[in-house]
């Protein structure tokens, strides 16, 4: 890890980025970087054994069905007091997920910044009301 967050700071300080060098505070924030980088990655590639995934019912099955409409329904409910603002913004972004949210904010005739807090808001609604069922 020392290796790598030198070799940044020297790249950077070749490629002109860094205004000042402060050594070794600067050498070690990098470092905090990479740590927090690789806890993260570490995270995000834990998976579930092979057994959990096998018992996964097929998407005919009838508790698949009966599963997959409980979950309508708690997301359904969850909605129940959102705004129609809120529900323009959930909507736009799950029919165009790979749109840029200034594309879709400008369409929903909105700042930037107001799409992003007002779908986080809508998002944390949703799980809390998923997390309650």
């Amino acid at each position: 890890m020392a290796q790598d967050a030198w070799l940044r700071v020297m790249e950077a300080a070749a490629a002109g980025k860094l205004e000042r060098i402060e050594l070794p505070g600067l050498v070690l924030r990098q470092a905090s970087f990479i740590v927090t980088d690789r806890q993260r990655a570490r995270r995000l590639r834990v998976h579930a054994p092979l057994g959990d995934a096998e018992a996964v019912e097929s998407p005919e099955s009838s508790e698949h069905a009966t599963h997959a409409a409980r979950l309508l329904d708690t997301l359904e409910a969850g909605l129940a007091n959102a705004t129609p603002r809120e529900r323009l913004v959930l909507r736009a972004t799950l029919e165009q997920p790979d749109a840029r949210h200034d594309a879709l904010a400008a369409a929903a005739g909105i700042s930037v910044q107001r799409f992003r807090q007002v779908l986080c808001a809508v998002r944390a609604r949703l799980r809390r009301a998923l997390e309650g069922a």
